[in-house]
């Protein structure tokens, strides 16, 4: 009897889950920052948690989504067992990406060497003198000193930085600042008729492998841009107003939400030649490659409104994510409901429920913030503050 009554409840549920893909509007109030769904089968729902977790189980596999924990252990990756600063910086900047440089850099000096008279002052380098190099410009930037005059740094009179007149000279300096290269100089007409990138293709891919191989990220990551700020000549600079640093370079990046470890980067060019570099550069399109390495992983994707739509939740959810992200109002996607202009209290949402869940929510008079959950109030994950 008790197994008939059982089947009976699972039948039930199983015909309330497949009611609910078509659209159900509801309303409820902010009560000490929770939500009260008004909904009378969706508390008996709750009240059994083992059937309700067996049933939404059942719906994610009609929906083609992977349920249970993350599918890979978070944190340090064998390769980045290292215990020290120089040890973890070498697990990103390998002796390859080094020795590149080195080499490339001496094809440079190479090509200049005949308009110099004196060989001492323009001689090959090595592997020791460009990481030299590199701490001192870590250096320059932990000194807040990347703006100064570098006469200013290599002073003698006491108002220098002692370590970077002990390491090399001004002369050296500016002499390996001005030939370095990351790629090979004698190729690089042909490669940048193919990707405008071709410059830091080689050392920007390798990196990113490195990033990739040497941590694993927690339960929830977040992509998004930011501005590299640079003024110099550049093809792809951009101009963002709105940023701190106005001009620069465009990068777009997933981290760790808990760790903020990025582990995969991306540099926007605009629009590539035609070639094995021409991608496609819309936003649902850049978070498929940026995600990718944690694909079928059931880790939560979050983004901003720049970048959410139904149509990436959708292929996240196939690709074994779950999504959630604030939408645009202008999405054709959100119900026209949530577009309305009707009188609404402060502090009320509106909840739409479908594959995934759309919230709306009014803070204050006369403007909305429509949030849109991927099949994420399926999970165990929590509900984003909007």
């Amino acid at each position: 009897m008790a197994n008939m009554d059982y089947e009976k409840e699972q039948e039930r549920l199983l015909r309330l889950f497949k009611k609910y893909p078509v659209v159900n509007i509801m309303m409820t109030k902010r009560k000490q920052g929770k939500m009260t769904i008004l909904k009378k089968d969706l508390k008996l729902v709750t009240q059994n948690k083992n059937l309700m977790k067996m049933m939404m189980r059942k719906l994610m596999q009609m929906n083609h989504i992977l349920w249970g924990e993350i599918r890979e252990r978070n944190g340090l990756k064998p390769v980045l067992r290292e215990n020290t600063p120089i040890g973890i910086w070498e697990c990103f900047f390998d002796n390859e990406i080094l020795n590149n440089i080195v080499n490339f850099t001496n094809i440079e000096i190479q090509k200049e060497t005949e308009k110099f008279s004196r060989n001492r002052d323009i001689y090959p380098t090595n592997l020791d003198e460009v990481r030299a190099l590199i701490g001192l410009l870590y250096l320059a930037g932990v000194r807040k000193a990347n703006h100064l005059n570098t006469e200013d740094l290599w002073r003698t009179d006491g108002t220098g930085i002692e370590v970077f007149r002990l390491t090399m000279s001004l002369r050296r300096f500016r002499t390996l600042l001005r030939f370095i290269r990351f790629d090979d100089i004698e190729t690089r007409q042909e490669r940048v008729a193919l990707d405008k990138l071709a410059p830091i293709r080689t050392l920007f891919d390798h990196f990113n492998e490195n990033l990739k191989n040497s941590y694993s990220h927690s339960d929830y990551v977040t992509v998004d841009e930011k501005l590299e700020a640079f003024r110099g000549r550049c093809g792809f600079r951009q101009y963002i107003p709105n940023k701190p640093n106005r001009y620069g370079i465009k990068i777009f990046a997933v981290s760790d939400a808990k760790m903020f470890y990025t582990s995969q980067m991306e540099v926007y060019v605009g629009q590539q030649p035609n070639g094995p570099y021409k991608i496609d550069t819309n936003a649902k399109a850049v978070v498929q490659r940026l995600c990718q390495h944690i694909f079928k992983t059931n880790r939560n994707v979050t983004t901003d409104n720049w970048f959410s739509s139904i149509p990436l939740a959708d292929s996240l959810r196939d690709n074994g994510l779950t999504f959630i992200g604030t939408m645009r109002k202008n999405k054709r996607e959100i119900p026209d409901l949530f577009t309305q202009k009707n009188e609404r209290p402060i502090g009320s949402s509106m909840f739409a429920f479908g594959c995934g869940g759309c919230t709306e929510y009014l803070p204050i008079q006369k403007r909305q913030l429509a949030d849109f959950e991927g099949p994420e109030y399926l999970t165990s994950g929590p509900v984003a503050a909007i």
